[in-house]
């Protein structure tokens, strides 16, 4: 196999793996909108506490060896 097929190999694989990740984001986001809805919680509500739930998870992964 070249160089340059394995390098297309790679980035696509890395690609498929980001959509896996951000599916599985985009599920849970929803999960925790659904949640948050039946207990009550408004739209913007829900929106301000998940926003922070995101920020809080970015800013551990940043310090994160």
């Amino acid at each position: 196999m070249s160089t340059e097929q394995h390098d297309v190999d790679a980035y696509g694989q890395e690609l498929a793996r980001i959509s896996h990740h951000q599916h599985e984001a985009t599920d849970a986001r929803f999960t925790v909108f659904q949640a948050l809805a039946a207990v009550g919680l408004s739209n913007e509500q829900a929106d301000e506490i998940v926003a922070k739930l995101e920020a809080a998870a970015v800013a551990g992964a940043d310090r994160s060896p």
